[in-house]
């Protein structure tokens, strides 16, 4: 039986879907069993013309099973 785990995280991109992969990729880099995620909420700003999204993603994974001896 395993147990989930979720920690939330807010990628940034020039679209909604570059914002999601960035906070997604980032996560992949020291998280192990990444199942799965939510789009909790998308926003915006424009800064000299430039628009940028930001993603608010929740990542869920897998807690890995250590037997401590």
């Amino acid at each position: 039986m395993a147990v989930q785990k979720a920690i939330d995280l807010t990628g940034t991109g020039s679209t909604v879907e570059e914002a999601v992969a960035e906070a997604l990729d980032r996560a992949a880099l020291t998280l192990d069993g990444i199942e799965r995620f939510d789009v909790v909420a998308v926003s915006g700003s424009v800064t000299a013309g430039r628009i940028e999204f930001s993603a608010h993603v929740r990542v869920w994974f897998v807690l890995m099973e250590r037997v401590h001896g």
